[in-house]
């Protein structure tokens, strides 16, 4: 384990205490996560750029005239962007609820 000194803004650090309060973990698992999730999209990202870089395109599009033009089966059809929804008002009013249970549940100020 290693320590390290991190500075922040007030208004970063408030910001990141209360969603560490909605995840009911510390601050320390909270940064310890954030920075996890950091650094796997960026490895990510190097990841498929190697891939990339060894693509060979010319054999990928004989691969892909090989694809029969049919209809996808029942289920697997692509989904338009118009028919994905925002959350409903059950899974916002259940997360508070859980949030109630744990006794997590925050003040909202009046706009």
């Amino acid at each position: 384990m290693s320590n390290y000194a991190l500075r922040i803004p007030n208004s970063l650090f408030d910001y990141a205490k209360r969603c560490a309060e909605e995840e009911s973990v510390s601050m320390n698992q909270f940064f310890v996560m954030a920075i996890a999730e950091k650094v796997s999209a960026l490895k990510t990202e190097a990841f498929f750029r190697e891939r990339a870089g060894r693509a060979k395109v010319d054999r990928a599009k004989v691969i892909l005239k090989k694809v029969r033009d049919v209809a996808p089966t029942a289920g697997d059809e692509l989904v338009s962007v118009e028919r994905v929804q925002e959350p409903t008002a059950d899974y916002r009013v259940g997360r508070a609820a859980k949030a109630a249970r744990k006794g997590k549940t925050r003040a909202r100020k009046s706009r």
